[in-house]
């Protein structure tokens, strides 16, 4: 072999041991630590923001609607309370008004004349002097009644025009010395005076109030659940008495939602006019 190519393929053999060499080193090299791969985050959509603000303005005009409508409906339920009382005032004096008209000059002329004619037959001995007292009496106590009467007032003129009548009667049966019979008249106008003021003495248990309206008629009513007769108009106002459910009240006037009202037993109040009806 010649020098050239001994030459040529020793460094042949020299490249690749150093090859060789270089592939053992580096397969020798420790590897470094390698940082762990970062986790996947999942696609979101975007927060809703827009859908939970339209919630919200719906939900505070849903409440607002409610609050209107409740608003509406206790309006409602006052008028509805304040009708109810008219109707029956209106009821009340219809009917009224038919029995004075059916019933009251009839029965009180039949009544007047019988005991006239009655005392007249029977000629009493009751003297001049006695009669014509006691209708002097009866004249200061009907001009006194006229005093004390309101012109608001139909139960108290009433009594007052009943009294006057009898006064009348007394004095014409006196002109004709019917002396029995005058006397007699005189008595019941006397009489129908006292009724008068026991009357106005319990209608004057509770003083007038400011804004109070009397009605043209008291009103027969009666309780439809167990309620607190009040000093006054008000929730605030001391409970005079509870009263059961069904009791008998007479309505004589009101201010806006209370009536003032007299019970059986006498006592003047107010009760709320949602919880009564007519008898």
């Amino acid at each position: 072999m010649s020098e050239p190519k001994k030459k040529h393929e020793s460094m042949n053999h020299k490249m690749v041991a150093v090859i060789l060499l270089t592939g053992l080193l580096v397969a020798c090299v420790p590897r470094q630590n390698q940082p762990p791969p970062a986790p996947l985050m999942p696609d979101c959509p975007p927060h809703p923001t827009e859908k939970i603000a339209g919630l919200v303005s719906r939900n505070q005009s849903l409440q607002t609607g409610l609050a209107s409508r409740d608003a509406q409906i206790v309006e409602l339920e006052k008028k509805s309370a304040d009708q109810e009382i008219q109707i029956l005032q209106k009821e009340a004096m219809v009917n009224e008004l038919n029995r004075r008209v059916n019933l009251q000059q009839k029965q009180l002329d039949d009544a007047i004349t019988e005991v006239v004619r009655t005392k007249s037959k029977l000629r009493s001995i009751e003297s001049k002097a006695e009669t014509a007292s006691t209708i002097a009496e009866a004249e200061i106590a009907v001009k006194s009644m006229r005093g004390r009467v309101a012109d608001n007032d139909p139960e108290g003129m009433e009594a007052f025009l009943k009294a006057e009548q009898l006064l009348k009667l007394s004095t014409r049966e006196f002109k004709a010395q019917n002396y029995g019979g005058a006397l007699y008249l005189a008595v019941q106008s006397k009489n129908q005076v006292r009724n008068g003021d026991r009357r106005l003495q319990v209608r004057s248990d509770g003083a007038p109030v400011a804004g109070e309206v009397a009605f043209d008629q008291p009103l027969l009513l009666k309780l439809t659940r167990n309620t607190n007769l009040r000093e006054g108009p008000d929730l605030t106002r001391n409970v005079l008495i509870t009263l059961n459910a069904g009791a008998a009240i007479i309505g004589y006037s009101y201010k806006e939602s209370w009536i003032r009202v007299d019970t059986e037993g006498g006592l003047t109040g107010w009760v709320h006019q949602t919880l009564v009806m007519a008898r």
